[in-house]
């Protein structure tokens, strides 16, 4: 295949000249001659087709690659033709945005599959109390008077509020608004911060000055004031947490410039995070949090994700360390 499109242009340029030369001796009366110059043309173009019929088995080849999920092919058909060197390396990324989608596809299954794993248990265990206890009030009306009755009614109604629970956070997961992102002025966007975490804090019984703010002069954020909000009060929701036994609390919120991008860390000095939990706590619906509900970090991350920044969680003896990378 070296060479393709010279070998093919002269190889076009003997059929034509040779059949001119054909014709000329025909009508000349040199007849053997004329029969020697259409056995050329006839070379000519079983070379022409063998040239061309090359490249038709790779572009066979490569079809029948992506057919068959055979995402290990690569393709050299032309070294020395730009053309076709720049068609070969199309082929090959085509390969390799193909061997990505399917590698997202797989990701997005084991994703799903799991989430669904844990709905069906979730749902399982909050719906199985409520049809027992229904069917024996059905069976048995007399035994539910009074306390019983009321007793009853109260487990079907914990029951079923935390399925609804459940299913909320679930919408929340999968129905997250595009952001509207607009420069924001950070001083004020933290001010703003401060005062709807201050409930939080009063709710823990903790010191009003449990957290610190400290924020670049001047700053400015490219983010959606709403969904930005809803990631930092769930990171200082969970530094609060962290810190809610702590003999001297403190929770520190600095947002600087890293680089010419926004870097934003909520700290605690609580007793950190297990090493092997660590990566699992950005997957949906697994938390060390009697009655959370998993939500919160996979949420965050997502909503950072996209602002096109990123989110991470450090971990050390002396507390945890949440990182907000902006763009």
């Amino acid at each position: 295949m070296k060479r393709f499109r010279l070998n093919l242009v002269l190889l076009l340029c003997s059929i034509i000249g040779l059949s001119a030369i054909a014709t000329w001796l025909f009508l000349s009366g040199r007849v053997p001659q004329g029969i020697f110059a259409v056995i050329a043309v006839s070379v000519a173009v079983v070379a022409v087709m063998a040239l061309v019929r090359k490249l038709v088995l790779v572009m066979s080849v490569f079809v029948k690659s992506l057919e068959m999920n055979d995402t290990t092919a690569r393709f050299d058909i032309g070294n020395d033709d730009p053309l076709l060197r720049e068609m070969s390396a199309s082929m090959s990324r085509i390969v390799d945005i193909y061997r990505s989608g399917l590698s997202q596809l797989e990701t997005r299954k084991l994703y799903y599959d799991r989430i669904l794993k844990i709905m069906t248990h979730e749902m399982r265990n909050s719906i199985t109390p409520v049809i027992s206890i229904s069917s024996d009030m059905e069976k048995h009306p007399e035994k539910y008077e009074g306390e019983n009755l009321t007793e009853a009614l109260g487990v079907i109604r914990s029951q079923s509020e935390g399925m609804k629970r459940f299913l909320d956070s679930y919408y929340r997961l999968t129905h997250l608004p595009p952001p509207e992102i607009a420069a924001v002025d950070a001083t004020l966007f933290f001010e703003r911060i401060e005062t709807l975490v201050a409930v939080e804090i009063k709710e823990r019984g903790l010191p009003p000055e449990v957290c610190r703010y400290t924020v670049g002069q001047g700053m400015t954020l490219n983010i959606d004031v709403s969904l930005m909000s809803q990631v930092m009060v769930n990171l200082l929701r969970n530094a609060l947490d962290a810190v809610a036994g702590v003999k001297y609390p403190s929770v520190s919120v600095t947002a600087s410039l890293s680089d010419g991008h926004p870097y934003i860390t909520v700290e605690d000095n609580g007793s950190g995070i297990s090493p092997s939990i660590i990566d699992m706590l950005f997957q949906p619906f697994v938390t060390t949090k009697p009655g959370g509900s998993g939500v919160g970090l996979s949420l965050s991350r997502q909503i950072v994700r996209q602002h096109g920044g990123d989110l991470r969680l450090i971990s050390s003896p002396h507390g945890a360390k949440a990182v907000v990378i902006l763009i």
